[in-house]
């Protein structure tokens, strides 16, 4: 009994100096560069590079026409305290495990690439419970095929000579609707220095690009943590922070695995169930943070061997 009491008193004792904390977050403008890269085990296979470069307005700068599309839209569970839209645009690109085979590969996945914009609302408030809610709608559209300029960019940045584009999949104007929620409950010792995070969300896509829902969470760990959803600092002239996060997606639609939409193309039979694991760390100093990470997905296709990995790279300016 005395034990359990001295135990309890300690647990008082530490959580004590924590009080859950979270605001309005960044309210001016955010520029991200991001690059993603299966180079870092050696290969080039499956997922072999991603690039992006994304702009968030300021707070409430929207345009006429989208703050009337977004007063439309229900705000279920919290309450829209601000308001940003955002442009982006970016490359993906997909390959087999074998490069040197000049012939279709039946069981491996096809050559592709995807070239596309963006056009994204997001929307953020207070919500119960003392949390913070964000919520991101997002419309990509792009080109899949020999105009994605797929072949090029791995020829060039991978001085690499892969034998198969001839077979990546062919020419498809595809998109995606994306909606993403997240909820924040963050805690701060007394003096603000350390932080911990608990971030949590769900969403889903839909579209001839990909079809999925999808639900997880990311814990953060860090000293003069953000007080706001994206990474980096306002509070200080700098700070750090580790996190770990978990996605599940459940798959009904992948183009890059499924084949072209409209016409015949090689395709592999996909997982209808992928999840991914993600680690990193982010630096930041004044207006500038630097995140980097390393991600471990699972099998996403029956005839795949083994799980993917892949690092990258984020760089954010804010102004």
């Amino acid at each position: 009994m005395k034990t359990k009491l001295l135990l309890s008193a300690s647990l008082v004792l530490y959580f004590g100096h924590w009080t859950c904390v979270a605001n309005d977050g960044w309210e001016r403008r955010i520029l991200s560069l991001g690059w993603e890269n299966d180079a870092i085990d050696g290969t080039d296979k499956h997922y072999t590079q991603g690039a992006r470069i994304d702009y968030l307005s300021a707070d409430n700068t929207l345009p006429a026409w989208l703050q009337s599309f977004s007063g439309a839209l229900p705000a279920f569970g919290y309450e829209v305290n601000a308001q940003k839209y955002g442009l982006g645009c970016g490359q993906e690109i997909y390959t087999p495990e074998d490069l040197d085979t000049p012939n279709p590969i039946p069981d491996d996945r096809p050559y592709a690439g995807w070239l596309y914009g963006r056009a994204l609302l997001q929307r953020r408030g207070k919500a119960p419970l003392g949390l913070f809610a964000r919520e991101t709608l997002n419309f990509d559209l792009g080109v899949v095929g020999p105009e994605s300029l797929a072949e090029q960019t791995q020829k060039e940045w991978h001085s690499r000579s892969p034998r198969g584009w001839e077979h990546q999949l062919r020419t498809e104007v595809a998109f995606m609707l994306n909606y993403r929620r997240e909820y924040l409950a963050a805690f701060r010792t007394a003096d603000n220095r350390w932080g911990f995070d608990v971030i949590p969300h769900l969403g889903g896509a839909g579209g001839t690009l990909q079809t999925f829902l999808n639900a997880g969470t990311t814990i953060r760990v860090g000293y003069h943590m953000p007080n706001e959803f994206a990474s980096g600092t306002t509070a200080t002239t700098w700070g750090a922070y580790g996190f770990a996060g978990v996605d599940g997606r459940a798959v009904a639609r992948n183009l890059f695995l499924d084949g072209n939409t409209f016409a015949h193309s090689q395709h592999v039979h996909k997982e209808p169930l992928v999840g991914e694991f993600v680690a990193g760390l982010t630096l930041a100093y004044k207006s500038f943070e630097a995140t980097l990470s390393h991600a471990l997905r699972s099998r996403e296709f029956k005839s795949q061997q083994s799980t993917d990995s892949f690092g990258s790279a984020t760089l954010r300016v804010k102004f």
